[in-house]
């Protein structure tokens, strides 16, 4: 078969290979921060959700107490799992609640998640307020803003932040 009669067998240059190539490039730099946004947001509605639920049974027992105290702790046995809120962040092994008795205190000293911090949620018995803990954002102010949506609160700083995401 002549060239002039048939088809012509044509294959891609290494120009169109690269265009290609690099507009999927610009498709997954454009893509791939959605993502991460998506997750993000994930982890904050879990942690209001939970906090929620925890606000709400903490009033519960609240009024069901003779005193109409705030209960002294987050008892394991008001969730499913009967081992208490699970944090979504806590890789770290920490303790799911610390329990502070600090009248007048609204907010932990330490917001950050971290090894070493004695919970993934902090709960000031005496004032029935509990906050959620948050991972590490990137920056101060990515993880200050992160702690302030999660806790709807307007805290200035962040107490044990060192920097760098983890």
């Amino acid at each position: 078969m002549n060239r002039q009669q048939g088809s012509i067998a044509r294959a891609f240059t290494l120009v169109e290979v690269l265009i290609v190539v690099i507009i999927l490039g610009i498709l997954a730099a454009v893509v791939v921060p959605q993502f991460s946004n998506a997750s993000q947001e994930a982890t904050g509605a879990s942690l209001k959700s939970t906090l929620d639920v925890i606000k709400d049974r903490v009033d519960y027992e609240k009024h069901q107490s003779p005193t109409s105290q705030y209960p002294t702790v987050i008892s394991p046995t008001w969730f499913a799992s009967q081992i208490g809120p699970l944090h979504p962040g806590n890789s770290f092994g920490v303790a799911n609640v610390e329990v502070d008795t600090t009248a007048g205190r609204m907010h932990p000293v330490n917001k950050v998640l971290v090894a070493g911090v004695a919970g993934a949620y902090w709960y000031n018995s005496t004032e029935g307020i509990i906050r959620a803990r948050v991972k590490d954002q990137g920056t101060s102010a990515s993880t200050l803003t992160f702690y302030n949506d999660v806790n709807d609160s307007n805290e200035t700083t962040l107490g044990n932040y060192t920097g760098g995401a983890s």
